[in-house]
């Protein structure tokens, strides 16, 4: 038998959470085992007390429980309407019943009509209320679920448990699939964790379909999709949207220079932003990595005293980089091959084994 666990707690509907935990406090010691030893009744009062109050002092857990109480409420009413309809005197039988003989040896004339075109539209309101009722509550029962999945993930991303974070992000999309927010952060995963960067790509592109105004991280992690992918164009036309939305966003400058730079080949421009990111950052190793691109492009220009500058301040800030002392050593070979030989030498001996074919070819002497 299923009880009403209102009337178990003795308490209203909308009772507060509070007047929960008083009634639930009251009946538990009035129902304890140990007040009522060897008394089954007082176990089971105990036991069912107990169970009415884990589920209404949950409130996602009561909201659920009211939902299920008010549609066997709706389906009770509609029997009872459906019953006091086909119970009403005017339908009753004018007659009693046939004899066994002409039940069996005769035809009876029928009322064809008795079902009426009222009957029906009756019984199909009442399909059709149960239908959109149960479609109702289906959609708020899987919106419930799908949030509660999508908040769990976001602690799991916190913790570091991306494996876990993302199959619960996939749930969630299952039984939210117009949550936008939960196609972001399953894309972060596979970008950043998974280095899976078709299905961050199709992620992020649901997302911009689903907002209205999608943010300037979400396009640029789009176009860092793009760069993975080696569609260059796209994802330099996507640092540049990112960029239109917030403009203070200085990563995008150096990832869209590195674009510029090394695929498209747009020095002038590659230049431009890294100049800007340079302007506005202090990370240290970050600031390593846009000078020596921004002396690369300065040297693909033949601005050889522009790279030979960006290259030394690189190597005050990172010593022992083998990379750096080989650029620097090609630079100085259009004005200073003397140097240059010193860095190739440099480069070497830290282990940049690309220098020694300059060496072999510039340094003999």
């Amino acid at each position: 038998m299923e009880y009403n666990l209102y009337n178990v707690l003795g308490i209203r509907p909308e009772a507060s959470l509070q007047e929960v935990k008083g009634a639930y406090k009251r009946l538990a010691l009035k129902y304890h085992p140990d007040r009522n030893p060897g008394n089954a009744r007082a176990e089971e009062l105990f036991k069912l007390v107990n169970s009415a109050y884990q589920t209404l002092s949950n409130p996602s857990k009561r909201a659920r429980y009211d939902m299920r109480l008010q549609f066997q409420r709706q389906q009770q009413r509609s029997v009872v309407q459906y019953q006091q309809r086909y119970e009403d005197p005017r339908y009753a039988h004018s007659r009693p019943p046939a004899g066994v003989s002409e039940r069996h040896y005769r035809n009876i004339k029928r009322d064809d009509n008795r079902f009426s075109r009222k009957d029906w539209y009756i019984t199909f309101a009442f399909v059709a209320g149960l239908l959109f009722f149960s479609l109702l509550l289906k959609v708020a029962m899987d919106h419930i679920t799908g949030e509660d999945k999508y908040k769990t993930a976001l602690t799991y991303i916190e913790d570091g448990k991306y494996s876990s974070a993302h199959r619960l992000l996939t749930d969630a999309i299952q039984f939210m699939p117009e949550n936008a927010a939960a196609y972001e952060a399953r894309a972060r995963i596979e970008l950043n964790v998974f280095d899976n960067y078709s299905s961050a790509l199709r992620d992020l592109n649901r997302v911009i379909a689903l907002r209205e105004q999608p943010s300037a991280q979400v396009y640029y992690m789009r176009g860092r999709s793009y760069q993975q992918l080696k569609q260059h164009e796209q994802a330099e036309y996507d640092f540049t949207l990112a960029l239109e939305l917030d403009s203070t966003f200085w990563r995008v400058y150096l990832v869209r220079g590195e674009v510029r730079l090394f695929y498209l080949k747009k020095y002038e421009p590659a230049i431009a932003d890294l100049s800007v990111y340079l302007e506005n950052t202090s990370n240290s190793s970050d600031v390593v990595s846009a000078l020596t691109y921004r002396g690369f492009g300065h040297y693909k220009l033949g601005n050889y005293d522009l790279s030979e500058q960006d290259y030394r301040r690189a190597l005050a800030m990172d010593k022992d980089n083998g990379r750096i002392y080989y650029l620097l050593g090609r630079t100085e070979l259009e004005q200073q091959p003397d140097s240059a030989c010193a860095h190739l030498s440099k480069a070497y001996q830290l282990g940049y084994s690309a220098a020694l074919l300059e060496l072999e070819a510039n340094c003999q002497d």
